[in-house]
């Protein structure tokens, strides 16, 4: 639940790292896309924050947030 308090980066006021997260977990869902698509999509996403931003690398370390809130993927 740490990562609903933290925010995607220092300042930003929108969005935390689980909203995120969940939004594009939400995505991969909706689409059926793959372990791989999804790893593409926070690659490109990642680009564009501001440096220093907290969101994750990929769907392995994602899901690890992901999985004590027991909501599966």
């Amino acid at each position: 639940m740490k990562d609903s308090d933290e925010p995607l980066w220092e300042g930003c006021t929108t969005h935390n790292k689980l909203s995120v997260i969940a939004q594009l977990f939400t995505i991969k869902s909706d689409y059926g896309l793959h372990e791989a698509d999804y790893d593409k999509i926070l690659e490109w996403v990642k680009i564009m924050l501001p440096e220093g931003n907290r969101l994750k690398d990929n769907f392995d370390t994602v899901k690890s947030i992901m999985k004590p809130l027991d909501q599966g993927y």
